[in-house]
């Protein structure tokens, strides 16, 4: 359980999480719950596999006004069409984040084309 803190946090990197127990979840679950102290940068990668609830966690937390994250990198992640979709949506409700990450080879040409339309 995290209590709070007098200082922000300025990055988050989360490598080498295993799928078992989704620790990814306990961080965007603390985040989720003090919002205010988002970190300005998430990198979470190297190699890591993103369930579909830590990817509805990561859009909740995205969705979130008081959340200012600034940048969020997704390294060598296991994520694909279906997830980079739901990040999307949430990325057109955030107006802080400025960049987006993403290092995967498990996109088609479909989640590339989701991604073109945020940006173009």
């Amino acid at each position: 359980r995290f209590t709070k803190r007098t200082c922000p946090m300025d990055t988050l990197k989360l490598k080498c999480l295993s799928r078992e127990g989704d620790a990814i979840l306990v961080f965007m679950g603390a985040l989720q719950s003090s919002p205010h102290q988002t970190p300005k940068l998430i990198d979470i990668g190297q190699p890591m596999y993103l369930s579909s609830d830590a990817i509805i966690a990561i859009s909740t937390l995205l969705q979130n006004q008081e959340c200012k994250i600034e940048g969020l990198v997704l390294r060598q992640t296991r994520i694909y069409d279906e997830s980079l979709a739901q990040i999307s949506l949430s990325l057109q409700k955030n107006v802080t984040l400025r960049e987006f990450i993403v290092d995967t080879k498990s996109l088609t040409n479909t989640g590339w084309d989701i991604m073109s339309s945020l940006v173009c």
